[in-house]
Parts: structure tokens; sequence; C-alpha cells
């Protein structure tokens, strides 16, 4: 063991058993064992258990209701429990893991929408719930939910107790509620702008909170004082309002849970019973706290949850970023708090544990809080909530692909040319040697990465950096051949006497017919991100995306003015990006000031300004420099009669182009078949 990560290899005791370190596989949506009809979700399996043999020492699930968005109740599926959940338990203590059923009250306001659904309807009146009436939903703030009755309180504390009875049955190790955290419903209720109610469930503190203690207590009214009881729990809002996050460093009033109220909330659940607080920041409103994206600083939880263990006994977890083996050995060695949630890390690297404790740490792949894979759940206008499976991660598609993707050595060993050294060739080479076959990569300039490597360029993007060097320790590593400043031409491909050649050629900028776009004051992204090219003082971005948007930062860190312009009618127009990483950089637009003009066509490029077309009419945006950032089109540097027939496979950009997750698993989906 590396002595200096010993803190996070000690056991802990939570409540009546004793968890072998201090490293929590935090809930995540999609890494449910029990789907939300009911079934059991049996792709976990192979999941949590090369998580387990990796030494996580304690594993939480995805949430499940109590009650299931079908109507009928956990506490009935006795048959779920004994069966499935119950063996899956017998191999996951076989390494010596622990494992802690996360259970849901509901979502509340924060209930996602269902596409071409009418969330009004009857059919939806058991979930579109609040704590009170009118509340407005997180995705659609024009649909108000209805408060909870006291009879539907107590039924659902009533099937928490039975549940839990079943989860210890079942061999299950403890419970966590879900959730006092991240403005779920059960936090709603301990929230005074969330929560109107003048029954004694509303009010005071003790009364606001008086749903989850009750839930606490009917969980150990059931089974026994000494079994585990979790509270994932939120130590501060940091809402400015409905649907308004604020960002780190901001002055601000807050709307939710503030600091000075949390140290008493704290006491009360631990007076309820409550064996462990699994503690970070956050709700819906301000998303990128409790799921924190790249802009985030690492550990950025850590302050608050820090405080809040002053006030309590139990143990305190800290989630959010806190994957920097360093930054989480002090922080537990210090006793700032006795464990350390990690998450979305695991996803990207099940031996993220076991690489710590052997003091491996340049061979983790690392996690770059891209959100694609695991948290896909959309949100701009004329899009209230778009998503699509969740669980998965964009860097490490074996991830709930344990069993179908496991590596296997290639049955006819062949001789294989990629030709280009991005993160999809990469990968491709990567896999396709660790199967046993003959690799040389090619890349046409003198250092691996690509498009890449341009997209990691801004301070803020240190994770996409540390993966770009991960790939390059792999390959080296392994003994890929990497010819580097090595450009092959159609001419040369024949001469590469290769069995099958990958092309992985990637994309270049889109250009637009319009007047002054090749002008002297115009950057594309790419050579603004790379340093050839400086931007003014008042710069003109052209394209509000991702890449866009990420340069009005980086611009705006810089001091310089930035000034986005969309033709489409919002910016982060994309799906499959998460709502947490979108929600944030539209926060950071609002926070440095940055001009945004939507629905706005390009006419002309001039030396002093942009002149765009709008709705209202023509209008003039002087700038210094005009950035291009327009998208981009598939490349591939020969004609296709110049392409051995039956030996190529083009992938990721070059073939259509796509996002990292789409570039990575293509690459390992061809790579797997060869």
């Amino acid at each position: 063991m590396a002595g200096q990560y010993e803190a996070l290899f000690m056991p802990m005791k939570i409540g009546g058993i004793t968890v072998k370190n201090r490293i929590v596989l935090c809930a995540m949506g999609g890494t449910n064992p029990i789907g939300f009809d009911g079934h059991f979700e049996e792709k976990t399996r192979a999941y949590y258990l090369e998580r387990a043999k990796a030494n996580v020492g304690l594993i939480i699930p995805g949430v499940i209701g109590v009650k299931g968005m079908t109507g009928g109740w956990l506490y009935e599926s006795e048959a779920l429990f004994m069966g499935p959940v119950k063996s899956l338990m017998d191999d996951i203590h076989q390494y010596g893991a622990k494992f802690f059923m996360q259970l849901g009250a509901g979502f509340g306001r924060v209930q996602f929408m269902i596409p071409g659904a009418d969330m009004r309807a009857d059919a939806f009146k058991d979930v579109m719930v609040a704590p009170s009436d009118g509340l407005p939903n997180v995705w659609d703030p024009a649909i108000k939910h209805r408060g909870l009755t006291r009879e539907e309180i107590r039924q659902i504390i009533d099937a928490y107790g039975k549940t839990a009875a079943l989860c210890k049955r079942a061999g299950i190790d403890g419970v966590e509620i879900h959730a006092v955290h991240e403005g779920y419903l059960l936090d709603q209720f301990s929230i005074l702008n969330t929560n109107h109610r003048t029954d004694e469930y509303g009010g005071s503190l003790e009364n606001r909170l008086r749903f989850a203690t009750e839930i606490i207590k009917a969980v150990k009214a059931a089974c026994g004082a000494d079994y585990p009881v979790s509270v994932r729990y939120s130590v501060a809002s940091k809402m400015r309002g409905f649907n308004a996050g604020a960002l780190p460093g901001e002055n601000y009033v807050e709307f939710g849970r503030s600091m000075e109220e949390s140290p008493a909330a704290a006491r009360i659940l631990e007076a309820a019973g409550a064996d462990m607080l699994n503690a970070d920041n956050g709700s819906y409103d301000s998303w990128y706290w409790a799921h924190p994206p790249v802009y985030m600083p690492m550990a950025c939880n850590l302050p608050e949850v820090t405080y809040i263990k002053n006030f309590v006994s139990i143990p305190v977890v800290c989630a959010g970023k806190m994957n920097d083996p360093d930054i989480a050995a002090r922080a537990v060695e210090s006793g700032a708090v006795d464990a350390v949630g990690i998450a979305r890390a695991l996803l990207a690297d099940p031996q993220w544990c076991d690489k710590v404790r052997d003091g491996q740490l340049a061979d983790i792949r690392p996690c770059i809080g891209c959100h694609n894979g695991c948290f896909p759940i959309s949100h701009f206008k004329g899009n209230p909530c778009g998503f699509g499976p969740m669980g998965a991660c964009a860097i490490n598609p074996v991830t709930m692909r344990e069993e179908e993707l496991a590596l296997r050595p290639a049955s006819v060993k062949k001789k294989i040319a990629v030709i280009g050294g991005g993160i999809g060739g990469m990968e491709a080479a990567r896999l396709l040697t660790m199967r046993g076959h003959d690799v040389t990569l090619y890349e046409k300039s003198g250092r691996l990465g690509g498009v890449f490597v341009a997209a990691a360029a801004p301070d803020f993007k240190e994770h996409d950096k540390a993966l770009i060097q991960w790939y390059g320790r792999q390959l080296k590593k392994l003994g890929v051949t990497v010819s580097l400043n090595t450009e092959i031409t159609a001419a040369q491909l024949a001469g590469l006497n290769a069995d099958e050649i990958i092309v992985a050629t990637g994309s270049v900028p889109k250009k637009l017919p319009v007047p002054g776009f090749d002008g002297i004051n115009t950057i594309e992204a790419v050579d603004y991100l790379m340093g050839k090219k400086q931007a003014g003082n008042t710069v003109a971005i052209i394209g509000g995306g991702l890449t866009g948007c990420e340069i009005a930062y980086d611009l705006a860190l810089k001091g310089k003015k930035a000034v986005i312009v969309e033709m489409q009618d919002d910016i982060l127009k994309i799906m499959g990006l998460s709502a947490a990483n979108s929600e944030m950089l539209r926060e950071i637009v609002r926070y440095y000031g940055i001009d945004v003009y939507t629905s706005a066509a390009l006419s002309e490029i001039r030396d002093n300004g942009v002149l765009v077309k709008m709705e209202t009419g023509a209008q003039f945006i002087p700038a210094d420099s005009v950035i291009l950032s327009v998208g981009y089109t598939s490349y591939v540097p020969f004609d296709g009669d110049a392409l051995p027939g039956g030996k190529v496979h083009v992938l990721g950009d070059a073939a259509k182009v796509g996002n990292l997750m789409t570039v990575i698993n293509q690459a390992y989906e061809v790579a797997y078949r060869l």
C-alpha cells in the first residue's frame, strides 16, 4: 500500500457494521439494480462485482422508489429481493464489500418530464406531487405540482419501514434515505421556500424535517437500532431562486438550505437515528454542485461538508470531485471527513481503489466530468427534459457492458494500421494491441490527441489534458508502434502491408459562405485554443455550442469581453449534453456578463465587427476579433477508390461528427470485432 493513501484504506464503523475502507461508491442514476418498472437489472451484477473485486468499501446503487412509477409498493416484491437481489448480495460479500440500498420517497418538483406525455394527466397524479400545492416543476415551470396529503406521507413512511425490513432479510447491509438532498421530495419538505404547509410537516425546521425523521425511525423500528441508515444530505442548496444557481465564490442570498440552518438540520437527523450523512451541496436548481462538471474545482463541496462534521458525531462522507487521491487522503487523515464518495470516477475506471492503494495513479483513467454517458439529461429551449440511457461512461465503453465486452484475445492475429492519432485512433490502437494484434499508429502531426488537444487547452480542462496523457502512457506501456509526423497518402496505403486499416482522421472546421469569413480578424476556434492566433479585447464568437461557450468562458477569465452569436433560438442546444454541464455554463455566461444574441444569422464579418440578421432586423456587433465555432465536417484524406476494399474501417468524426463518447465507443466496437 502506498503510505500517503493509507488513511483511505482504514476500516470505518457505520451503525452496527464495519466497512473495510473509507471509499464509498455513491449512487448514480442508471446503476439501479432494480428498474423503475420493478424488474431486476441483470447487467448491474457484473458492474458491481468489478468494483467490489477492486476493493470498493461501500457500494450504494442508484435510487429505487419505495413506491414504483406504476403505483405498486416495493415491499410487495419479496420474490425479487429474496431471489436475484439476495444472490447479488452473496456475490458482493465474497469480496468484503458492503452494500446499502438507496430508497427514495419521490422526486417532487424535480420529476423528469416524459417525452410526449402530458404530465398534467391523471396517470401522473401520484408522481407530480410536492410538499405544497403550486410548486413549479424544475424542467417545465409552467407545470405546478400538488401537495401530498397526510395519508400519503404516512403511507410512504410505512413503506420505508417494510422495504428496509425486506432489504435486511435479503442480506443488504443497510439503507440510504434518498434524500434530504439535491432538491428531491424530502429536501423540498425540509426547505422553507418549498414547504408552505401549515400542519405538523411544515413551519418550523423540526416540522419540515419530520417526514425524513419519521422515515429514519420507521426503518429503525423495523430493522433494529444497529441496522445502518445513511441519509443523503445537501449541506447547502446553492440556490439563488427557482431554476437559479450560485457559482463558486459568488455572493448571493440562499433560497434553499443555508449554512446557518444546516448544522441544526444535521443534528436533528442524527438525533432521529441516522448513522451516516452522505453529503455534498446543491439542488436541481444548481445541479452542477451535486453533479460537478469540468468547470467545477476539485473537492468543490469539501469546505461545507467539513464544516457540518463539526456538529454531528456520526460518520460524514464528502462527495463531489473527491477523486484526487491526495485531496481525498488528506481530508480523511486530517479528520475533516470520515470517508470520500467516489462515483463517476469509478465508472471511468473500476480499478480506481486498487490503483490508488498500489500507487499507480498515472494508470487511472481520469473522469473528465462530461456526463455524456452517465447523465445525458438535456435541457434547453424547446426541450424541457430530453434524456437517454444513464449509467454508462463516455470514456469507458465497458461500463454496464462488463460481460458483453469482456476482454478476449483475437482469434486471428493481424497487422493493423491506424491512421490518425486522435482519441478514436488511440482507443482503437490500445484495444487492438491488448487483444494481440500488431498495431502501428500513424499521426501526421508531432503529438497525439488530435482535435481533443484544442478542446483540452483552457485552464479549466485539466482532466481532458489528463485523458490525453493517460492514452499516451497506455500506448507506451503496451508497446504500440507510434509514428508521429507521418502523413499517410493514398499512394502509401497499399505499401503499409496491413491486414486491416483503421481511418480515424477526424474532422475539419466548417466554412460558411459569408463575406469576410476568411478575413484577417477571423480566428478558427482550434487556432485560438491552440494559441496560434491571439484574440483582441472584444471578441464575437460565432456559434453558441459547447466549444463556443467554453471559449467565451476562457476569454472572460482572461479579462476580455466576449459576445456569443448563435443562429438557433438558444445556446447549448445539444441533445446528450447534460443539464449539469449546460446549466453551469449558462450561469457562467450570466455571472461574467457575456452578451448572447440568439436567433441571429451571421450576414457579414467586417474588420470591426459582425453584421447579423435577427427577427428585429439587421444588427451590427462591434468586435476586435471574430472566433469561428460553427462546427466540423468529417475529414478522410483519400478518395473512395484509393481505399483497399474490404480492409478499411472509418470511425469517429471521420465517419460522422459526434462527441467524445461516440468516437470512443465506435473505436472500441471496431477494435473488439477485429
